[in-house]
């Protein structure tokens, strides 16, 4: 027995998975369950004694049908597949089998609307409003000619007809419920999927791939935020870091030890976001660290605790490390973004000019 589920969840992942396209696996199941409805019909026509052609008819139906599957597990064109298998079921097969199962008086309209669900799930454009057309056309004609011509069918006794409506009407049933569940699925597969991407596409858009740290244009406009409503969130300081002669490092070391000493130091700034600090790779070798609530003292403390880690923990050679310098500023509601930008940048000028590794406020 554990074998055979073993089996039925390797086939499942083989032939059901998300990989495999959803009109492919609604058709697999079309072709799978109109199997087994022969089968069981084949069953049911031996052991009620019904004539000759409603028992000849399900059973070569079930040769043909394993053929179809075995061409469609194969193939790789899904609209060919689907489109045979659905036209070969749904407009020859079923038709068919209304001559021989007693028309309207055995369960044959259940399959009519397996028909049109498999339809409209697994075919597109104008092939899908083609087969719904003649599906219709053709089951209309039907139903017409069982109205006014029904000798020409195999009619059922009456138990016999109940016992075909019952087992129709459970074949569909379940088909159908297998249908849905599976569109359902597929649904809920692709909304986490569109989710993550637009995730994905968000993150990536908002920043650094080197260093994974928000980029320019995310920080100017959340900035630009933060000085908007600075009279609701109280205070807000803004430090601007530049690695002090990283273009030396580049130079000596190769430009992959500079994008090491980036990460490094972006994991620095990385730490301070802990303290609700945001941090930003400005470009090239500048970046941002955007400090609210705190008081002035504590945002200067919280840069010198930066310079300080980044001498001591950002090694370039025996006993020589990177030096960073920073320009400091409190926020003020009477400084546009443009203005503060420049005053911090100022500020780094400063810190430069006068030596390095140090901070301007």
């Amino acid at each position: 027995m554990q074998g055979f589920f073993s089996f039925i969840k390797s086939m499942k992942g083989k032939f059901f998975s998300f990989q495999i396209p959803l009109e492919k696996r609604i058709t697999y199941a079309m072709v799978i369950f109109a199997t087994a409805g022969e089968i069981f019909g084949f069953i049911e026509s031996l052991l009620l004694g019904l004539p000759l052609p409603a028992i000849l008819l399900p059973f070569f139906s079930i040769i043909f049908l394993m053929a179809l599957s075995v061409w469609g597990f194969q193939t790789k064109n899904t609209n060919l597949f689907a489109m045979l298998a659905i036209g070969i079921c749904s407009l020859i097969i079923f038709p068919l089998m209304f001559f021989v199962n007693s028309g309207l008086d055995g369960g044959m309209e259940f399959y009519l609307m397996l028909t049109i669900v498999t339809i409209a799930l697994a075919l597109r454009g104008w092939t899908r409003l083609i087969f719904f057309a003649i599906a219709l056309v053709e089951n209309v004609g039907l139903f017409i000619i069982h109205r006014h011509i029904p000798e020409i069918f195999i009619i059922f006794t009456e138990d016999d007809a109940f016992i075909d409506k019952v087992c129709s009407m459970a074949i569909s049933c379940v088909v159908l419920f297998f249908f849905s569940y599976t569109v359902s699925k597929q649904n809920a597969h692709d909304r986490e999927k569109i989710k993550y991407l637009s995730d994905l596409y968000e993150k990536q858009a908002n920043t650094d791939e080197l260093t994974g740290l928000f980029n320019r244009r995310y920080f100017n406009n959340f900035l630009k935020l933060a000085i908007a409503t600075l009279a609701d969130s109280g205070s807000l300081h803004l430090a601007m870091f530049d690695i002090d002669d990283f273009k030396h490092v580049n130079d000596k070391y190769g430009h992959p030890f500079g994008d090491v000493v980036l990460k490094k130091f972006a994991a620095i700034l990385q730490e301070r976001e802990k303290l609700g600090a945001t941090a930003c790779r400005y470009g090239g070798e500048e970046f941002l660290l955007l400090i609210p609530k705190k008081s002035r003292d504590e945002a200067v403390e919280i840069v010198k605790e930066i310079l300080s880690d980044t001498r001591t923990s950002i090694e370039i050679e025996k006993n020589r490390c990177v030096t960073v310098s920073a320009g400091f500023l409190t926020c003020g509601e009477n400084l546009s973004f443009e203005e503060t930008m420049q005053e911090v940048d100022k500020k780094l000028y400063e810190a430069k000019k006068s030596g390095k590794d140090r901070i301007v406020s």
